[in-house]
Parts: structure tokens; sequence; C-alpha cells
């Protein structure tokens, strides 16, 4: 189905077609008929597939058609955390940009003052936080009593952060409502009991995400020990050039200086997103990188449901996550709107655990990458490094563990060395608590062919090195010089283990560097000790 096919408001049209938007994605199909018509309603869908769209253009369109003319603010649109917010406030600008109206963003980190004007601004529709939204309700005087149409996006989320009584207060406010949407990733026993104590008789709108996932996302896993993740990605990003841009997921915000550190070394335009930052700065930061001025966004799951961006061609999960649902959150930010797109999961010897969850989640096996020998050691030649004078995020904190700390690793108790989780409680509950296109390039590398040359330089026409054969990759054209080290290394090493077997066990790894370190080994210099009395 085309959007002109719709019967939408002229001023909607106008912005469709100047957006580009034609064809409805399968949720946008299947609900927007039925929320064009003021039934309630309850869409289950994975992120990327478009929600946004089938919410907004049905309540514009309500409010722009109707016969007389409607109190303000008319809708309020609640999401879990900032960025998501900010990215809906955003697509409605563009869709309210031939009339009259406003939209106001109320969320934390940002002044009162921008946000109230923003209301006054003949602001028809309020995208918010729950926790900031509540503290304007109690202490700024806003009254909600005017919306007809209360809207939850990513309602599961909500409920996992903790929004469950706020969304209760919300609702109570909102007493003259007509019509309430409600949209979720997954259909939990919170959204449930919501759904049907505040819907009435709510129209349900199902799709398969599974299949989704499957269709549109080419999955790839490799097998690879901890010390090993870095230089492989640097090797990979060096070499695979992608049209558009690319995510690092990692569960551990001290991670992040390391893996920006590390990439910008070698010019790759890389930044990092994490609460480290205050609100402003991240705003800025998600705008850079929309804007291209970096390629690469390295992120813990505080980004996992807040960057809505088209053109994201490929997703990195250098740790695998925690969360199985969050695999599915971060691969999503790719393969946006009917897009086709690429994930590459980093499995260690550590992440094991997560990889089983995953898997059982998903109903299916991830499809198992081959190793590239040559990618396991940095690569070597001249490389122009780039933003040398831009602070990266919680470098010092970086720094001063590397030089304090244990080789580098997170001290046990160190809220840098756990796991992530972004969102906003509101100003008025101690502000941030931290509890919370394009096309997929299609030529990955085969060579090594940039030392001394551009650090961005591609090969097109070659496979991605996680989809090679071994005959592929053995008569291959890497460097030169990474060809020699390869060959010595193999005669040294021998048959231990083969890397680019699918079946390569991590243990094997871990032999092979306990046997290197033997004759450093503690115990044999006291052992040795003794010897001599």
């Amino acid at each position: 189905m085309k959007f002109n096919e719709l019967p939408f408001h002229e001023s909607l049209r106008k912005a469709l077609d100047k957006i580009g938007y034609t064809e409805l994605t399968p949720i946008q199909a299947k609900s927007i008929p039925f929320a064009m018509e003021g039934n309630d309603l309850t869409g289950l869908a994975q992120t990327g597939t478009g929600k946004t769209m089938a919410f907004l253009l049905p309540t514009l369109h309500r409010l722009l058609s109707a016969e007389e003319e409607e109190a303000l603010p008319y809708a309020l649109v609640l999401a879990p955390t900032r960025e998501l917010t900010i990215q809906i406030a955003e697509e409605a600008k563009k869709l309210l940009e031939f009339t009259d109206f406003g939209v106001a963003t109320i969320i934390g980190g940002t002044d009162y003052k921008s946000q109230e004007q923003a209301l006054g601004n003949k602001a028809c529709i309020i995208v918010a936080t729950p926790g900031r939204l509540i503290d304007f309700v109690k202490n700024h005087g806003l009254s909600l009593e005017n919306i007809k149409v209360v809207i939850l996006d990513e309602a599961d989320r909500m409920f996992d952060m903790g929004f469950v009584q706020d969304l209760k207060y919300i609702f109570h406010k909102c007493k003259n409502r007509k019509q309430s949407l409600l949209f979720s990733a997954t259909l939990s026993y919170e959204v449930v009991r919501l759904a049907s104590r505040y819907l009435n008789d709510p129209i349900e709108v199902h799709i398969n995400p599974e299949k989704v996932i499957t269709e549109r996302i080419d999955q790839t896993l490799l097998h690879l020990g901890r010390e090993e993740k870095l230089p492989y990605l640097v090797n990979s990003l060096l070499n695979y050039q992608i049209e558009g841009l690319g995510i690092i997921f990692t569960n551990y915000k001290m991670n992040i200086p390391k893996i920006v550190s590390v990439l910008r070394k070698y010019g790759i335009t890389a930044t990092g997103l994490s609460s480290e930052l205050d609100q402003k700065k991240r705003i800025r930061l998600l705008r850079d990188f929309k804007a291209g001025k970096y390629k690469y966004l390295i992120a813990t799951d505080v980004a996992s449901r807040g960057i809505d961006i088209e053109n994201i061609d490929v997703v990195y999960n250098y740790d695998l996550p925690q969360d199985a649902e969050n695999y599915v959150h971060r691969i999503g930010r790719t393969a946006r709107a009917g897009r086709k797109g690429q994930s590459i999961g980093l499995c260690s010897e550590t992440d094991y655990t997560e990889l089983e969850r995953i898997e059982k989640y998903l109903n299916s096996k991830i499809p198992v990458g081959e190793i590239r020998e040559e990618y396991l050691e940095f690569p070597t030649g001249e490389f122009t490094p780039v933003f040398t004078d831009e602070v990266i995020p919680g470098e010092k904190k970086y720094q001063d563990r590397e030089r304090g700390g244990r080789g580098g690793k997170p001290r046990q108790g160190d809220r840098s060395s756990r796991p992530e989780r972004g969102g906003d409680r509101g100003e008025h509950r101690s502000g941030d608590r931290n509890r919370h296109k394009g096309k997929t390039g299609g030529h990955p590398p085969a060579k090594m062919s940039h030392p001394g040359g551009h650090p961005h330089s591609g090969t097109e026409g070659h496979k991605h090195p996680a989809k090679m054969t071994h005959h592929e990759f053995k008569h291959g054209h890497p460097s030169k010089e990474g060809k020699g080290k390869h060959q010595n290394k193999k005669k040294e090493q021998g048959k231990s283990y083969q890397k680019n077997d699918p079946r390569r066990n991590l243990f094997d790894i871990n032999e092979v560097k306990q046997s290197k370190k033997q004759k450093q080994s503690i115990w044999k210099r006291i052992l040795s000790i003794f010897k001599k009395d």
C-alpha cells in the first residue's frame, strides 16, 4: 500500500511528498486505517518497523480534519528515553511543516524556559518522557485536560525502567482522552494489564518480529578471543567500506573511550555515546553523527532504542548483550523503514552464556563467519589520526584506570565496568539515573591494501571476511607484509588449532597463550628459588 492511497489531510500529503515517503511498512498498513477511525489500538512490532509514522499520521490527520477547532495540546506521546523523544518530535515537526501548529518536547537535562515557550507556541502535540512531564504537571501548572489522544511508544521499555506508577498518574490526568494507542516490542504482563485498564476495546495489530529480522538483516557471528576483538574490529572497519553509518555496541562504559581512541588513531572517524555526557552534548553528538561528521558511533544500550537514523548500514556487537531482547533492539538500528542491513557479533569466551540466551530467544542459530587470520593483529603502516584535539567522553576515567588498575581490567565494584542502562526518570527524581538507506555496501574487503595509504580505502567486488570460505581467503591477496607474518605464525604455531574452523574453540586460544607465558610463570620462579637453596 502507498501513502497516497490513504485520505490524509492535504498538508500531510505535502509533507509526505517532501519527506519522500511512498510505501507503507507492514505495521503502518495494518494500524493507520484503524487509528484514523478513532479506535484504540495496541501495536506489537520491533523497532525500525515504522511505528512512529503509524501513530503520528492518523493522530495529526484527525486533528487537522476536525470540523471544530480542537483545544490544545491535542495529543500526548510518551517515550522512555530522551533520545527517542527527540526523534519522535523531529518527525512530528516535519509532518506539521505546512501548518501553523508546533511541537513541544518535554525531557530532562534541558532548561524549563525553552520548553514552556514551546508549549505556548500553539503546540498541538507534546512528546515527553514521563518523569519530566509529571514535574511540569506538579510544579509548573501544565494541564493535560485537553489531551484527546494518548500514545505510548516502547511501552515494554517503560515498564522495565520503572515507569508503571508514572504512566498510571498521567493517564489519570488525561481524563478527557478519546483515543489511546500503545506500541510495544514485546507483550509483557504489565503491558497487557495497562492496555486492559486504560484502553477501550483496542484493536490488536501484530507483525512477526523474527521474520522481519531474518529477512532484512544479514547476521554474522565471529568467534574471537577477548584480546582479538579490538584489532579485528579495526581491520574490519578499515577494509570494509560502507556507504552509510555504523554503530558499535558494548556493554561497558569503560570500553567506549578505549575503542574510540584506538579507532581515531587509525584514521577512523568515531565517537562515543554514554551517560557520561550531559543531555546537550548527547543531542549535539547524535546530530553530528547523523550529519556524517562521524562514521561510527560507539555506544552502550543507552542508545539501542534511542537512535532512529535511516542510513545505518552495519551494527557491530563488540560485546553480546546480557539481555537477549536487547540484541534485537541493537541490530534493529540497521535495516530501518524496509531497508537491508548487516549485524556482526564478536563472541569471546565471556559471551557464550549471552549467545545461548540470544539464540534461544531468536529460536534460531546465528550464522558463524570465518576468521581472517591477518585481522587478529593491529594493522601496520602509516595512518593519519583524526580528532586529535577532541575530548573523548570518559577518557580521563579510562586513563586513570589504565594507570592505577590491573592491566586495564575493570575493578570489581567499578560502576563503569557494569552493563549500562539508559533512560530518564525526570529532573525532580535526581535527574538522569543511568537506569535507564541505505544499502549494506555489499563490497566487503578481501585484502589489506592500505598500509601508508588512505585509511578508508576499500576494494570493490570482494566478499566480507565473515562470508569468505577458507579456500577464498587462502588464495586471496593480502598485503605482502601481512602475508609474510601470517606464514611465519603458521610455522611457529603448527596446527594447534585451525582459526578458520567455524567450530573454533576459544579454549584452544587460551592454551596457546598460556604456553607462551610459562617461562614467566610466578609459580616456576618460586620453585626455582627453592631449588637454588
